[in-house]
């Protein structure tokens, strides 16, 4: 059965391809949110420190604003 399915796909016509390409762009972007995450480093740019980091490689402080029933509060 599944080699008469093959065999009845129009393989030689541009919108079967049109179609299938964003058939597996829809999936990919559906699928996307599933897939496990990649592990290398960030690539900002080549001189630029990642998000986390400072420029010599140690950690940056994380600081919040203390508020208060929506105003802000002075340390």
């Amino acid at each position: 059965m599944s080699a008469t399915v093959l065999a009845n796909l129009p393989t030689d016509d541009w919108q079967f391809w049109v179609a299938s390409a964003l058939a597996l762009a829809g999936l990919a972007v559906v699928l996307r949110p599933f897939l496990p995450k990649r592990r290398g480093a960030k690539q900002n740019c080549p001189g630029c420190p990642s998000d986390a980091t400072t420029a010599d490689g140690t950690a940056k402080p994380k600081h919040v604003d203390l508020t208060i029933g929506g105003k802000r509060v002075r340390s």
